[in-house]
C-alpha cells in the first residue's frame, strides 16, 4: 500500500495528533534472510560526545537499539544534546567513542549503504534553498540519494503527491509558508524510502492535515519493518511510542 492509500484510508486526524497505526504486514523474506538474525535497524552502543573545551560530555556512554517496526521517543531540554545524538545515528558526525549500527554494519565499513538506509529530518528550516523550486529540491533529494535514473522522476512525483505538494511543485521556497516548507522538507526525508528516518521535533509549524501525512509516512516505514526514532523536548501525549526515554547530563533514563 502506497503513501496516498494510506492517507486516504484514514479519518482526519486531531490537531498535533498522531493516532494509532495500522498492523504492519508480513516482512519481506528475502530482506530478512540478508541481514543478521539479531541485528536491530539502529543501535548504539556506549556512544560518547564531548566537544572540544566543554567540561563535561554532551552524550556519556549512550546506549539504545531500535526494533524492527517500532518508534522510539528521545526527550530532553533544550541543549541536553538530542540533536547530536541523532547527527550521530545519521552519521554525520563521528562519536569520540562507541559504535553505531544499521542493520549491523556501520557507517565506516560501507558509508553509502549507511546513508541510502538512514534519512534524517532536523529541526528548524534547515536544507533548503531559497530561490530553488519545491520540484527543484526533491529532484536534487533524489540524486544525490543515487535513485536509479529510471526510478528518479516516479519518486519525485510520488513525493510531491503524497505530501500535497501539487499546487507548490513550481514555487520558490522563500515563497511558500513555514508549515509548507516543513512539508517539503518531510517529503525530501522520506523520498528515497529509507528504513530508519530519525526525526528532529518534526511537528513544527504543521497543521492537522500535515500531522496526518506523518503519520502516514511513518506508517509505511514501520510497515517496511523499518524503525523511527523520534526526538523532541516534550512528547506529544497523543502520539504512541514503542520506548521512551530522556536524555538528562548526557545519559539516557526511562521516561
Amino acid at each position: 500500500m502506497t503513501l496516498t492509500e494510506l492517507r486516504s484510508a484514514t479519518t482526519p486526524a486531531a490537531p498535533r495528533a498522531l493516532p494509532a497505526r495500522a498492523p504492519a504486514p508480513p516482512a519481506d523474506q528475502a530482506a530478512r534472510q540478508r541481514r543478521e538474525p539479531r541485528a536491530a535497524p539502529l543501535s548504539l552502543r556506549c556512544v560518547t560526545k564531548r566537544w572540544r573545551g566543554a567540561r563535561v560530555a554532551v552524550l556519556d556512554r549512550v546506549t539504545v537499539a531500535l526494533q524492527p517496526g517500532t518508534m522510539t521517543w528521545i526527550g530532553g531540554r533544550n541543549g541536553v544534546g538530542k540533536t547530536t545524538l541523532l547527527r550521530i545515528a545519521a552519521g554525520l558526525i563521528e562519536p569520540d567513542t562507541g559504535e553505531v549500527e544499521v542493520w549491523g554494519e556501520s557507517a565506516r565499513e560501507n558509508r553509502v549503504r549507511y546513508q541510502r538506509l538512514v534519512s534524517l529530518l532536523a529541526a528548524g528550516d534547515r536544507g533548503l534553498y531559497a530561490r530553488l523550486s519545491v520540484r527543484g529540491h526533491l529532484d536534487f533529494c533524489a540524486r544525490i540519494a543515487m535513485l536509479p535514473r529510471s526510478e528518479l522522476q516516479r519518486a519525485v512525483a510520488r513525493a510531491i503527491e503524497d505530501f500535497g505538494l501539487e499546487e507548490l511543485a513550481g514555487r520558490r521556497v522563500d515563497r511558500i509558508s513555514m508549515g509548507q516548507r516543513q512539508r517539503l522538507r518531510m517529503a525530501m526525508t522520506f523520498l528515497a524510502r529509507p528504513e530508519i528516518v530519525l526525526l528532529d521535533e518534526p511537528l513544527t509549524s504543521l497543521d492537522a492535515d500535515g500531522a496526518e501525512i506523518l503519520r502516514c509516512a511513518i506508517a509505511e516505514v514501520l510497515a517496511r519493518e523499518g524503525a523511527v526514532l523520534w526526538c523532541s523536548p516534550e512528547r506529544e501525549l497523543r502520539v504512541r511510542f514503542d520506548a521512551r526515554f530522556a536524555l538528562e547530563h548526557g545519559r539516557l533514563v526511562g521516561a
